[in-house]
């Protein structure tokens, strides 16, 4: 049985001593994710493509007397990607959390979509995962242990309300590399699992949308409102810690019941084609 401290409570979910590894961290869901692992011990790498942004959130973390630092990373270039690594285990001394959360998408409908587009989506949200995960799995398999989250999206599962067919193939692709990976590992002490947010509120998502639209989207989730970047990182915190060392190879959905239902079709086409058709922050590519 797990051991739990004196006061009955199960004492897993600290990560003292860990090291771990956020991409896409300066902002939004990645910045809360940044938080939550170093709140409860963990040492820290705000890895982003904007330098400035991870490193606002590393400053911000170590005001409040966590450990971080920030590097910029490309997850599209391995050598950018092994530069990270490098980092982290010359700072830190190993790598034991990975959390791949950065990610892109464009809005078009696909015949709309031109194949730079398309690339450039599929090489982030899919590809960047697969090289990121491939430069800590030396790491964690010399130690024996690691544990690696992949923020995939409730529209890997269904279609995505807001962002393109890129976006939704992406990340039905990282659901099905989670389990591949998940298999190839597990016997190596590694935890390899995702979690699917749906929509989910963040300071971008409020920037770009008005109060009617967050109110028609919260209609649509059973809970009765939208997510919270914390509550992406409730469900982070459980897979990278010690409770969660039987757990391989699963989707979580982190959407107050969005996927038992379905929202109304009709802005489908206008948010693509229409005049609010933009490039969409991750933070509110819920599926």
């Amino acid at each position: 049985m797990r051991r739990t401290d004196d006061s009955g409570d199960r004492a897993g979910l600290r990560l003292d001593g860990r090291a771990a590894v956020v991409t896409g961290s300066g902002r939004g869901i990645g910045r809360a994710i940044a938080h939550g692992l170093a709140a409860h011990g963990a040492a820290v790498v705000v890895a982003d493509l904007d330098e400035a942004a991870g490193a606002t959130v590393a400053d911000e973390i170590t005001g409040r007397d966590g450990r971080a630092i920030a590097t910029r990373v490309d997850v599209r270039n391995a050598e950018s990607v092994a530069a990270m690594v490098d980092t982290t285990v010359a700072k830190w001394g190993s790598v034991d959390i990975l959390v791949n959360n950065a990610g892109v998408a464009t809005t078009q409908v696909v015949e709309d979509t031109s194949e730079a587009d398309w690339r450039r989506v599929l090489d982030v949200n899919l590809t960047g995962v697969f090289l990121c995960c491939q430069a800590v799995l030396p790491h964690m398999s010399a130690q024996g242990s690691g544990k690696i989250v992949n923020v995939a999206s409730v529209a890997a599962k269904r279609i995505s309300f807001n962002a393109g067919a890129s976006y939704s193939a992406s990340k039905a692709g990282l659901l099905a590399f989670t389990r591949h990976l998940a298999y190839e590992v597990a016997g190596r002490g590694i935890n390899v699992n995702a979690i699917c947010p749906g929509p989910t509120l963040t300071p971008m998502m409020a920037e770009v949308a008005d109060e009617e639209t967050l109110r028609v989207r919260a209609r649509s989730v059973p809970r009765g409102r939208l997510a919270e970047p914390d509550d992406q990182l409730n469900a982070v915190l459980f897979l990278v810690s010690d409770l969660a060392d039987m757990v391989c190879g699963v989707a979580l959905d982190v959407d107050g019941g969005a996927l038992l239902g379905w929202t109304d079709t009709a802005s489908y086409f206008e948010r693509r084609r229409g005049p609010a058709a933009k490039e969409v922050p991750e933070e509110e590519r819920d599926g």
